[in-house]
């Protein structure tokens, strides 16, 4: 069911106190009202105009409620703008009345407002009056809980999204003087493609915007989704334009990731974790329930929506984060990139509604369709139920090969422009990670000097810390996916302690 069938089938069994989270309060407000009897007493409150009616049985109620009887109100006086005392007055609405409360998650740290919905609950019940708590998030008082019938509603679908563009196609036609260019079938899939995951009203906004402009544009389009989707802290959509072409070595990785796109449900939408072991490490010891939350939220959306993904590990500079930000890239798939950091507040529940919004947005744009990277360096802050929701595998991402590295001094001298003589010195780069050769790269070309003079300024990882390296390896060893090559990683060490290893195998792991 819908929210307002939803909504009607919990008035039908008199259920008092009910909470609906939704991207776009308004228009949410203005649906449920066109729907409900005009006979139905319909009111909402905010904190800045009180009490108004919806309707004009609302209206009737509303006047009973403020009290006009005793007289017009002083100049400049709006009644009844405090929650508690507007919802202590609503104990008098006549019965089937619907009561819409605007921004409710800001009032459940407030004692006397969450004291007096819980006073309303018996006497709604009671005649079948309803309580309606809006927000777009919300974490409810424990008071609550128990009592409040909570209803999600989604971002708008495909099909509204259409519903939409064909509205304000029509209305462009109809008031302006010169009309818009009439879209293709193609440019309307690319623009749903382009607003998924927008509200109603952006939607609206975004489409008029372009349409004032002679035609549908759909970067313009991807740009102002941006703007929005970018204000859900924690997510942020990435603008990186590298693609498999700027990325050397991994081969076992891409292969894997052209398959992906090319079969029967390919990804629509990337969703990249970096770092994941330290967004989580305080999933088991924090006392306040902010990291075990996420944790929580994400293996059940992985699960609900039939998200799949896969976790690269490796050392530092390996080139796990630039293979999650290429994958989407390299096959035209919007990349998110999902911060559980930022996404926690100072606020009681603020942690909470932030993971939500941001898993609603992905839901939105992708449907079931979400495919998650997520990347680390270590795996022991990473608990057993969440390695098995990235269910296509943990992927060993070694340092670079001979070959591979080859191939990546190409790209990077090319990327920075580095001449024939930047490059004539030889450098023993045994050892060194991908970022590192970039690394190189970017200070010869920032200094004006060769790649040998600029490599003075760089202490590989594998020298800093082999012995973390070398766990990571032994730790990888016929367990993990290789990214570089078919099959299971073989660590050099315990392959020629191992005489039935594969030797193919064996010589593609090479790094001399």
């Amino acid at each position: 069911m819908n929210t307002i069938e939803t909504l009607k089938a919990a008035r039908r069994v008199s259920t008092p106190l009910v909470c609906i989270t939704t991207p776009d309060l308004p228009a949410t407000v203005a649906a449920i009202v066109a729907a409900m009897p005009t006979t139905t007493p319909i009111l909402q409150h905010d904190i800045v105009r009180g009490v108004l009616g919806l309707n004009e049985a609302g209206n009737v109620a509303r006047a009973r409620l403020v009290g006009d009887d005793d007289g017009p109100a002083l100049p400049g006086v709006v009644p009844l703008t405090s929650p508690a005392e507007a919802l202590a007055k609503s104990a008098g609405l006549d019965a089937r009345a619907l009561l819409f409360v605007h921004n409710a998650n800001r009032l459940m740290d407030d004692a006397a407002t969450v004291q007096a919905i819980c006073n309303l609950r018996d006497l709604f019940k009671g005649d079948g009056r309803t309580l309606v708590l809006l927000a777009t998030q919300i974490t409810l008082a424990p008071e609550l809980v128990q009592d409040t019938l909570t209803i999600d509603e989604p971002l708008p679908s495909e099909d509204r999204i259409r519903d939409i563009i064909a509205r304000e196609l029509k209305n462009a036609n109809e008031t302006m003087k010169t009309k818009p260019e009439a879209p293709d079938q193609a440019t309307i899939d690319r623009s749903v493609e382009a607003l998924a995951g927008l509200a109603a009203f952006p939607v609206e906004q975004a489409i008029a915007m372009t349409l004032a402009q002679g035609r549908i544009d759909v970067p313009q389009l991807w740009t102002r989704k941006r703007g929005f989707i970018e204000q859900t802290r924690g997510l942020a959509i990435d603008r990186s334009t590298a693609t498999f072409d700027d990325l050397g070595g991994l081969d076992n990785a891409k292969q894997f990731g052209r398959s992906l796109f090319a079969g029967k449900k390919a990804p629509r939408a990337i969703v990249r974790i970096d770092e994941i072991e330290k967004m989580l490490a305080g999933a088991g010891g924090d006392t306040s329930g902010t990291s075990q939350d996420a944790l929580g939220t994400i293996l059940r959306e992985m699960e609900d929506q039939n998200w799949a993904g896969l976790i690269a590990l490796g050392p530092p500079g390996s080139g796990k984060s630039e293979y999650s930000k290429t994958l989407g890239a390299t096959h035209g798939a919007p990349t998110f990139s999902l911060d559980l950091g930022a996404a926690k507040g100072s606020l009681v529940g603020q942690s909470e509604e932030r993971i939500r919004a941001a898993m609603k947005v992905i839901k939105a744009v992708a449907a079931d369709g979400a495919f998650f990277v997520a990347t680390c360096n270590k795996l022991e802050n990473l608990p057993p139920e969440l390695r098995r929701r990235f269910r296509f595998g943990l992927w060993f991402f070694d340092l670079p090969t001979k070959d591979e590295r080859a191939a990546i001094w190409t790209l990077n001298a090319r990327r920075f422009e580095l001449t024939p003589e930047q490059l004539a010195e030889p450098i023993d780069d045994a050892g060194w990670t991908g970022a590192e050769i970039r690394n190189v790269c970017e200070l010869a070309w920032r200094m004006n000097t060769t790649t040998t003079q600029a490599a003075r300024f760089i202490v590989p990882v594998s020298v800093s810390d082999p012995g973390s390296i070398d766990k990571l390896r032994s730790l990888a060893h016929g367990k993990f996916l290789s990214a570089s090559y078919p099959g299971a990683y073989i660590h050099r060490t315990a392959a020629n302690a191992a005489p039935e290893v594969n030797q193919g195998a064996r010589r593609a792991y090479s790094t001399e």
